[in-house]
């Protein structure tokens, strides 16, 4: 699954098409399969974004997957309560 290729909706809107929670699973698997992870570490705003142990700003991976900032802080706060592939644990 590519990136541009987890959403199976058009992308012609007007305002940014919104991401149901049911899309989350989707997102994460799509993430995951990417070779992206979040990390839970003790410093800073509490997580990392990494790609091969090489740490991404929150805003890169936002652009990159097409998200609002609202739509990540959903989707970080869903990874977190769901414990997901994606997140791994300091």
């Amino acid at each position: 699954m590519t990136r541009n290729g987890w959403r199976n909706k058009t992308k012609q809107m007007l305002n940014t098409r919104p991401i149901y929670e049911h899309e989350f699973p989707t997102l994460a698997k799509a993430m995951a399969e990417d070779g992206l992870t979040l990390r839970i570490v003790s410093k800073g705003n509490g997580y990392e974004w990494l790609v091969a142990d090489y740490i991404l700003s929150a805003k890169s991976v936002r652009e990159v997957w097409e998200l609002t900032p609202h739509q990540m802080r959903r989707f970080t706060a869903w990874l977190l309560a769901f414990n997901t592939e994606l997140v791994i644990w300091e």
